[in-house]
C-alpha cells in the first residue's frame, strides 16, 4: 500500500514537469542507423547497405497535438558490389565494389497523443535528399551524384523530463529510384519553454 501512495505521489510530482515542456521550441541531436533497402540478388559480396549517421532536429510545437519539425540526417555508407550500385540503378560502367551515402532534410508536420511524461507520435512532410556512390579504390568513370524531394514519414515515442526529453524513432524515406530509406533514431532533445 506504501509502495502505492509513494508511486503515485511521484507521479502526481513528475506530471507538471512534463506539462511544462509540451509547447515551445525545441533542438536536437541523436544517433542514426540507416538501412538503404538495396537488393542483393545474386549475394554478391562484400554487401553491407546499412550504416550509422548522425540527426539533427529543430521543432516548433505550439499546440499539444500538433507540431512542425525540421530534421537533418547523414546517414553514412553502405558498401555494397557496384552491380548493385551502378547497373541495376544507373546503368554505368561499374567498378567491383562502391560505397553509396546518402543525407536528408526534411520538414514534417508532426501529431503527438501526449501521456504524463510520454508522447506517441507520427509525423509525414518532404524531403530533400542527395544520394552519392563512388568506387573502392578509384573509378574514373564512376561516380553518382543524384538529388531530389519526395515524401517522408516517421512514428516514434518521446519521454519528456521538464525540458529534456529522449526520443526513439522511425523514419522511412523514398530516395533514388523509389528506394526506401529506413532509418531508426535515439535522439535528446531540449525545449526553450
Amino acid at each position: 500500500m506504501l509502495r502505492h501512495i509513494t508511486l503515485t505521489a511521484l507521479l502526481l510530482a513528475v506530471a507538471p514537469l512534463s506539462q511544462a515542456a509540451d509547447n515551445g521550441i525545441y533542438l536536437g541531436a541523436g544517433y542514426a542507423q540507416s538501412e538503404y533497402g538495396l537488393d542483393n540478388p545474386l549475394d554478391a559480396a562484400p554487401f553491407d547497405d546499412s550504416d550509422s549517421g548522425f540527426k539533427l532536429i529543430a521543432g516548433w510545437r505550439p499546440l499539444d497535438h500538433f507540431g512542425v519539425e525540421m530534421n537533418y540526417i547523414d546517414h553514412g555508407d553502405a558498401t555494397i558490389p557496384a552491380g548493385v550500385a551502378c547497373i541495376a540503378l544507373f546503368n554505368v560502367p561499374c567498378p567491383d565494389t562502391s560505397q553509396v551515402s546518402a543525407e536528408t532534410i526534411s520538414g514534417f508536420a508532426v501529431g503527438y497523443i501526449d501521456f504524463p511524461v510520454i508522447d506517441l507520435f507520427a509525423k509525414a512532410g518532404a524531403t530533400a535528399w542527395q544520394f552519392d556512390g563512388r568506387s573502392t579504390p578509384a573509378f574514373p568513370d564512376f561516380d553518382i551524384d543524384e538529388s531530389d524531394v519526395d515524401f517522408a514519414w516517421g512514428v516514434g515515442v518521446q519521454a519528456r523530463f521538464g525540458s529534456l526529453g529522449a526520443r526513439l524513432e522511425y523514419e522511412n524515406f523514398s530516395i533514388i529510384e523509389d528506394e526506401e530509406l529506413g532509418t531508426v533514431s535515439l535522439s535528446f532533445t531540449y525545449t526553450f519553454l
